[in-house]
């Protein structure tokens, strides 16, 4: 869900989840393989029950050898095993379609979509159970969650014995992320303890993983040829592909789609020679609070920071007007930027340090003027309703995802890893992928190749605005756009009774705005999962975003709300701040400066992993503005 931390102008702060003392345990013996078609990569898994009873689930690995994903590889070849767990749905699941969950960052964990933000459950507070998520996405859709770039999750390029240092914090180089791996010790492996842990991890090797987004598209679409094409359990007859994602995902969702459908093209007109690649027939995009362009969204950081709809004046107005006037330039180096790139690097292999350099000094500069925030604030980025350490939503799925039975149930080799340090470290310090993409444009090809957007957005978050996602929609050339642009706002109608938030929409596209939700708006209690719920589902079968009764395809793709043009009107209160959870998996985002320390003296006293006592002290760790 991360995206780039606003008040970092540099490298990504560390926030990695391991194994508490240990390694994965041997793997199962019923762990099936199957080859690719056409190919020297293959397909491992078993069927799985964790996290979902009412249907099947299977998790497992297409493991992609160098020579098939060469077209992605830089001078230092490597093999990438992609780690997937795939649930059918709980309704008719051999007449559903199918849609793949990208989660944000850069270098988030997907399966983090699968065991809390929408999907079949949430992990308990004991981070050893789970509870059945009544508004599943996966209800009558079939959800396919993906790991990836490499070294993400459960995904790795090799297994290496390594340690990790819970207490690690700011990277000093791009391939710091606090692993270490046994062999980079010439003077022997230092014993573990409560705050050094061993495990089994990837290399930290920086060419051994997707570098930007478009490379990570690519990777992705050699993944979904393998999946598609060959997992013996994908057995629906609706070939319908969505794809859908959360924060950074607003870049990897477009990108990735936009691959697919380009490939699409390239196969129906015989320019794939040789190739035994199949369509991936993509149907929706959709995603939650994306970040997608810096160009028409970049402004909308000051002001929802100044006047936003919760009456909540985080910077003052000297503070808004420097912020403000600091953007032209701002873009100006991310046109500047993306021309470099588009000369001297269209297939965004970031080999050209001259263009890594003018982009990564483009996101630097624009990531400042988002930082008047943190500045002044220790309000969360997430959710404006919320201070740091933010506890919302909890951590509590890394624990579980590391508890030995769950790895032995799974399959997997490797410890897992929620956020990737070195995936973000190489995103946002070495090729400055936000300032890369473009992710309009993206936006706008899909669409006027017929492919649905559903823009939602929780409007409390900060770290990708409700106002910019709402600029960007409103930016989009397509054959709607004027028809989009004179639509007003309608509310969505959860339930008979209640409004979770208010829509716009044209045709193939709309763009909501959710009541009452930060960052991760499935994840929020009371109605918005299954607002969540109800924009997902509509926004795949054809009906309209506000109430689900009427049809979108067809002859009815003219369809169009109606209503005012703006709902800035609609204003709300902040709720309560909720009381912070230290967890221990994710020490630096979660705990405070006097709850580091007594970790790092040993005098901590920690319950299933959250920090009982002390129980707070001394203000957050990091983005703190005292």
């Amino acid at each position: 869900m991360h995206w780039l931390s606003l008040g970092a102008v540099g490298l990504s702060v560390a926030s990695s989840a391991v194994a508490q003392g240990g390694f994965p345990p041997p793997l199962a013996r019923d762990i099936k393989t199957v080859p690719v078609a056409g190919s020297d990569a293959s397909i491992s898994y078993r069927e799985t029950s964790i996290c979902e009873e009412h249907a099947k689930a299977w998790a497992g690995y297409v493991r992609m050898t160098s020579t098939y994903i060469q077209d992605v590889q830089g001078d230092d070849p490597y093999n990438a095993s992609y780690f997937f767990w795939y649930f059918e749905a709980r309704v008719n699941p051999r007449e559903a379609p199918t849609a793949i969950y990208l989660a944000g960052g850069p270098g988030q964990s997907s399966i983090w979509g699968a065991v809390s933000d929408g999907g079949p459950c949430y992990v308990n507070p004991d981070s050893n159970s789970t509870t059945s998520n009544e508004w599943s996405m996966k209800t009558h859709v079939n959800m396919l969650y993906v790991d990836q770039p490499n070294s993400v999750g459960f995904s790795y390029d090799v297994v290496l014995n390594s340690t990790f240092d819970t207490l690690f914090l700011v990277p000093e180089a791009l391939n710091d992320t606090g692993i270490v791996s046994f062999d980079e010790y010439p003077e022997g492996v230092p014993e573990a303890n409560s705050t050094l842990w061993y495990g089994s991890f990837p290399s930290q090797n920086i060419l051994h993983t997707a570098n930007t987004t478009a490379i990570a598209a690519r990777t992705l679409w050699h993944f979904a040829q393998g999946f598609f094409g060959s997992f013996p359990e994908y057995k629906t007859c609706n070939k319908d592909i969505s794809l859908w994602g959360n924060s950074y995902g607003g870049y990897t969702v477009p990108v990735t789609a936009a691959y697919f459908v380009s490939q699409n093209e390239k196969i129906q007109n015989g320019k794939l020679n040789g190739s035994a690649a199949v369509e991936l027939p993509v149907d929706t995009i959709g995603f939650t609070n994306g970040c997608t362009d810096l160009l028409y969204q970049l402004e909308y950081y000051p002001q929802m920071a100044y006047n936003n709809t919760y009456g909540l004046q985080v910077i003052n107005e000297t503070v808004y007007e420097m912020a403000m006037a600091a953007v032209p330039a701002c873009l100006q180096l991310v046109r500047d930027c993306r021309s470099l790139s588009e000369e001297y690097d269209a297939d965004q292999f970031a080999f050209n340090e001259t263009v890594n350099a003018v982009c990564t000094n483009a996101t630097a500069t624009c990531a400042a003027i988002g930082a008047a925030y943190d500045l002044v604030s220790n309000r969360s980025d997430f959710d404006m309703a919320h201070m740091k350490p933010d506890p919302f939503p909890p951590y509590y799925l890394a624990g579980f995802l590391n508890q030995e039975w769950v790895q032995k149930e799974l399959g997997v080799p490797v410890n897992y890893t929620e956020d990737s340090s070195l995936v973000a470290n190489i995103f946002l310090a070495l090729t400055g992928d936000p300032s890369v993409v473009r992710g309009l444009e993206k936006l706008e090809y899909l669409l006027s190749s017929g492919v649905k957007v559903a823009l939602v957005y929780g409007d409390r978050d900060y770290r990708c605005p409700w106002l910019g996602g709402e600029a960007l929609s409103l930016q989009a050339n397509w054959t709607g756009a004027e028809d989009f642009r004179a639509a007003g706002y309608e509310y969505i109608h959860t339930n008979r009774s209640y409004s979770g938030g208010v829509v716009r929409q044209h045709g193939n596209l709309s763009f909501s705005r959710v009541f009452e939700s930060g960052h991760d708006v499935a994840a929020y209690p009371k109605k918005q999962p299954e607002t969540n719920f109800q924009i997902f589902n509509r926004a795949l079968f054809n009906k309209d975003i506000a109430s689900g009764r009427l049809p979108t395809s067809g002859r009815f793709n003219n369809y169009s709300t109606t209503g005012p043009s703006s709902s800035f009107s609609i204003k709300d209160v902040l709720p309560r701040v909720p009381d912070p959870i230290c967890y221990v998996y994710t020490v630096g985002s979660a705990c405070t400066v006097d709850q580091y320390v007594a970790l790092e003296k040993g005098n901590a006293t920690v319950v299933d992993f959250v920090m009982t006592d002390p129980n707070g002290g001394g203000g957050p760790i990091l983005g703190s503005a005292v």
